[in-house]
């Protein structure tokens, strides 16, 4: 992994003056445009990705300038293909995957089924949309263009087999829509992956939730939801639960626990381990009251292996409040096996 580092570092070198202009800056100025409403907009443009690119390259570091010019190169290619299809919708992103309109966003920007919006795209133009269907759950919501028009759109991809360390790119509105302002990029690796969540180091912020995460093929693998405890741990929305859930969106159902009846541990992790590490337990919490302490490294959890605090925190995520579970930790090097009633909020 050092050297997967390292790698990342000279690569970053090298491309920042290149992709000065996809990074995000603070203290810009962010007026509201109010661009020119129009129900047509063009297809996405037939950007070709030309140059050939090593497969390999796509999960592991450059070794050479020649490989990092190589992938700056396909990175900026893919950027003309991708961009024309990321939208800003209230107060966040999406990205439309169909020529039809049909946007994948995030629960917390839809805000609930059958709500009138407003979408617009990078090139300004505007059209009318209603959101669909919703998983507050895992923060998952579509939404569909109304007006009539072939709108640019980009292919969904694969979730479920991403690589720790492979390369992808996440782009979005980060304050939300300014006229001559085009959405960043911004250019990471993935980090871990589990059915409920994609973590990256791609940056994002306020704004940026709903917006697309994209493997270096162009598709989307991943909808941008929020970060973790750390800038550099940035958490998506799996495109897998987009396309398996289809339906369910189309048809405009709400579904999956809120903010206010979430199953609650009560405990905070080390940012700073790649295991379920404890660094801090919630006075009075589950956790708590079932003798869970800092220090403690979460191993298993209601008969399931937890690697990560990711994991731990997914499956966490699969129950409701006052579930009973079990909970096998490492303290040292003792193996402890608890029984846990899980809070809420």
């Amino acid at each position: 992994m050092k050297k997967a580092l390292i790698g990342t570092a000279v690569f970053t070198l090298f491309l920042m003056p290149a992709f000065g202009r996809f990074q995000m800056v603070s203290g810009q100025e962010t007026a509201t445009a109010e661009p020119e409403v129009t129900a047509d907009a063009e297809p996405a443009p037939e950007t070709e990705v030309t140059n050939e690119f090593p497969e390999a390259l796509k999960t592991r570091a450059p070794e050479s300038i020649e490989e990092i010019k190589l992938l700056e190169e396909h990175v900026q290619q893919l950027i003309e293909k991708i961009r024309p299809a990321t939208v800003s919708v209230s107060g966040g992103s999406g990205v439309v995957i169909s020529e039809d309109g049909l946007i994948l966003t995030v629960a917390h920007v839809n805000q609930r089924a059958g709500r009138r919006v407003r979408v617009t795209f990078p090139d300004g133009r505007r059209a009318s949309a209603i959101t669909l269907g919703n998983n507050h759950g895992v923060d998952a919501g579509m939404i569909q263009i109304t007006d009539e028009g072939e709108w640019p759109y980009v292919e969904t991809g694969v979730s479920e087999d991403l690589e720790r360390g492979q390369w992808c790119l996440a782009i979005g509105f980060p304050v939300s829509y300014s006229r001559g302002n085009e959405p960043p990029v911004r250019l990471g690796r993935v980090l871990s992956s589990s059915s409920r969540t994609v973590v990256t180091d791609c940056t994002i912020m306020g704004g940026d939730s709903g917006g697309p995460l994209f493997d270096l093929d162009g598709r989307v693998i991943g909808i941008s939801s929020r970060v973790s405890g750390s800038l550099n741990q940035n958490i998506h929305v799996p495109v897998d639960i987009y396309t398996g859930n289809k339906e369910r969106f189309l048809e405009g159902e709400d579904w999956g626990n809120n903010r206010r009846n979430r199953a609650l541990l009560g405990v905070r992790a080390d940012q700073e381990a790649s295991e379920a590490l404890i660094s801090e337990v919630t006075p009075g919490g589950a956790a708590d009251e079932a003798g869970i302490e800092a220090g403690d490294v979460i191993v298993e959890f209601d008969g399931k292996p937890v690697e990560t605090f990711e994991d731990l925190r997914d499956l966490v995520g699969d129950k409701e409040p006052d579930d009973e579970v079990k909970i096998v930790l490492k303290r040292g090097e003792e193996t402890i096996e608890l029984e846990v009633k899980l809070g809420s909020y």
